[in-house]
């Protein structure tokens, strides 16, 4: 037997987009929406502990897609900051059930994320949210079209044995008498 050094790559925990967000789903209940945010990026977007959110959630063509924007006055999800380690903080907002999406539990999940305008921030929801994508109407998928091909000609009936294991020759029988009186 023999031993070969490992090789142990670590990433770095910073890497990613820096907006990661999760589904947890409870043995009761539906699954909830967890994101967790850089404390850079909230601190640069103006958020602050007990901040409140309007979320805005994307339909149709923007099914995936979120918004959020501070709004103390009207908004809704509530962004909790916490510490990891010593002086890496971060946001965390639970959106709660969100119907249009899946209700299972998903690991922590990278998203894309830019500044849209009138100060919200735009978030694309990870692979999962596709799966419960609206259906597009049947007007707007292209019907496939058969392509044409020449009517096939009509196969005459033979004999599939016979051109296989070939005809036996003509007077075998009286070929096999003589082969019998010898």
């Amino acid at each position: 037997m023999g031993f070969e050094r490992a090789k142990i790559t670590v990433s770095s925990a910073t890497t990613g987009t820096g907006i990661k967000v999760t589904l947890r789903k409870a043995k009761t209940g539906p699954a909830s929406m967890i994101f967790s945010i850089k404390g850079d990026i909230a601190i640069k977007l103006g958020w602050a502990e007990g901040d409140k959110l309007e979320v805005l959630i994307g339909t149709d063509g923007d099914h995936g897609l979120l918004r959020f924007r501070k709004n103390n006055s009207a908004g809704d999800a509530v962004v909790k900051f916490k510490r990891a380690m010593k002086a890496i903080t971060y946001a965390t907002i639970n959106l709660g059930h969100q119907a249009r999406f899946v209700d299972r539990s998903e690991a922590g999940r990278w998203c894309q994320h830019e500044e849209v305008e009138d100060g919200y921030l735009e978030i694309v929801l990870p692979r999962w949210a596709d799966e419960t994508a609206p259906k597009k109407p049947l007007a707007q998928i292209p019907m496939a079209t058969k392509p044409t091909q020449p009517p096939e000609k009509p196969v005459a009936s033979r004999a599939v044995t016979s051109d296989l294991m070939g005809d036996p020759p003509p007077g075998r029988r009286q070929m096999l008498d003589k082969i019998g009186q010898i």
